[in-house]
């Protein structure tokens, strides 16, 4: 169902002009030039997704104790474990937070796709 509206408006010249649209119709309003109300809700792009993701990963304070961790235990003299026994977690957590993210940015772009 659509609805249709005539509408009198003053242009920046004065002259009154009529503006045609109908609601839900994209296709119509399309004929007259009018700018869709598209709202972009998504996070990341291609480009910026591994910067930004990561960025944003490490604020939380979790995730950068376990950064500073990992680069003391690259020190060998203060180090008492191995480098790989705080890599291994830390990939995995950023890994599958990163996966999370993406999906959830994905969503967002393909509207039919399901949410976790």
């Amino acid at each position: 169902m659509s609805l249709t509206e005539t509408q009198s408006e003053h242009g920046f010249d004065g002259r009154e002009y009529e503006r045609f649209l109908q609601a839900n119709n994209r296709e119509f309003n399309a004929l007259f030039g009018y700018p869709n109300n598209a709202i972009k809700t998504s996070k990341y792009t291609i480009l910026n997704f591994l910067p930004l993701n990561l960025f944003e990963q490490f604020q939380r304070l979790a995730n950068a104790y376990f950064l500073v961790l990992l680069i003391l235990q690259l020190i060998p003299q203060i180090s008492s474990l191995a480098w790989y026994t705080t890599v291994v977690p830390l990939v995995v957590v950023l890994s599958i937070t990163g996966v999370k993210d993406a999906i959830d940015d994905l969503v967002k772009w393909l509207p039919g796709l399901p949410s976790l």
